[in-house]
């Protein structure tokens, strides 16, 4: 068996803008340390590195000091019967070194503080690592060579695009910083790994003789009110499911709406053409919202409410593909977020004013609505040559 050292060291490596650094204990047997977070950080001055042990200047050198030698101690009685200082460690910290553990501790969080979206997106997450590596992750496993595995894994196993495997990747990237933040890891590999690029995304949009077309079938009961809520969003200046599920009939005076988006919080007014006007009368009852997506008092609990509306929204989004198919037209990608596509692209060909439609579209800068039409203008160059040489 190794002969594994134990020392207290100060990781001027790991400063705060504060002038701190952490005092971590370190375990080294065959040349391989690993570090475990003491939870106290001090100014430089501070540290006596030959005593391993914070000066008596410090106004808390004892309390400091006794914690410091209560955990050398721990570590020093698990360096007797382990042969590495990865055991070491997990035997010290168990489910503190493992990611699957901080990773769950950052869901429970998210679900705590009511993020729903986030939640069930690190969920996600959590789920395809576990696929790709077990049940049980610890730090140690996650280096350069394992996330380009993981990548491997979204990408051709899961057949996931390059910009979903690119966002797996961030929600790991931002759980592992916390952790180093936190002292839980030693060496971030996202420091030397090359995320994959980014992929310009190709969203779809119809045309507005499209939207008539989906406005003029005759359908009935699911498909009908998936049509009219997709035709409505579209009206209604690209509204988002989730906002639309919520609009009240309070909310629709008149010729004009008013709601307050879920995404931004920001409030948004606007006037209604008569084909959405046309809907809402068809819908309009004395529930209190005005689309049958959600009870009365739905709202009142935002967890819940965020389930609601993600169950709604992948049944209509199931549905809007049997209404392409009624259409005749492409049912592959048709879901109720391109009905916000097509009113961005319809407003930018009929008026071309870009602040208008961020005000529109509830965006919080010019540069993201630019972007955000840029990704849609991908036949721009072949209208170019049809208006230059279309009639020559």
């Amino acid at each position: 068996m190794s002969t594994i050292s134990v020392k207290r060291v100060l990781r001027k490596d790991k400063m705060r803008k504060d002038g701190t650094a952490p005092i971590w204990i370190r375990v080294t047997a065959n040349r391989k340390s690993r570090y475990l977070a003491t939870g106290i950080r001090i100014e430089p001055k501070h540290w006596n590195d030959n005593k391993e042990e914070v000066r008596g200047g410090h106004e808390l050198a004892d309390a400091y000091n006794d914690e410091l030698q209560r955990q050398f101690l721990e570590a020093s009685k698990e360096a007797l019967r382990a042969s590495s200082a990865k055991q070491v460690k997990q035997a010290v910290r168990g489910d503190s070194g493992s990611l699957t553990g901080y990773f769950q501790a950052h869901i429970d969080a998210l679900d705590k503080s009511g993020q729903f979206w986030e939640w069930k997106k690190y969920r996600v997450t959590l789920g395809k690592l576990k696929e790709c590596f077990g049940e049980s992750i610890s730090f140690d496993e996650i280096d350069v060579k394992a996330l380009r595995e993981f990548e491997k894994f979204c990408r051709y196993t899961k057949r996931n695009a390059v910009n979903t495997t690119r966002k797996e990747l961030g929600r790991l990237r931002r759980v592992i910083r916390q952790a180093e933040k936190d002292g839980e890891v030693e060496k971030n590999p996202f420091r030397v790994y090359d995320m994959p690029k980014r992929k310009k995304p190709d969203r779809r949009k119809l045309t507005f003789k499209t939207i008539q077309k989906l406005d003029a079938l005759d359908l009935t009961d699911d498909l009908a009110t998936a049509r009219d809520a997709f035709v409505f969003a579209f009206y209604a200046r690209g509204m988002r499911f989730g906002d639309l599920c919520c609009l009240k009939v309070e909310d629709v005076r008149g010729d004009q709406f008013e709601y307050t988006m879920m995404k931004t919080g920001q409030k948004v007014r606007g006037k209604l053409p008569a084909q959405a006007l046309e809907i809402v009368e068809r819908y309009r009852s004395d529930r209190e919202f005005v689309f049958p997506f959600l009870e009365d008092g739905d709202d009142k609990d935002g967890v819940h409410l965020r389930k609601r509306i993600a169950v709604a929204n992948t049944v209509v989004n199931e549905a809007l593909k049997e209404v392409a198919t009624e259409a005749g037209i492409k049912a592959d990608g048709l879901s109720m977020h391109v009905a916000r596509h097509s009113y961005a692209d319809f407003a930018r060909r009929k008026s071309g004013n870009v602040h208008a439609i961020m005000e529109s579209l509830g965006h919080t800068s010019l540069q993201v609505t630019q972007q955000y039409l840029k990704s849609l203008d991908k036949d721009a160059s072949d209208e170019l040559d049809e208006q230059l040489w279309g009639e020559a």
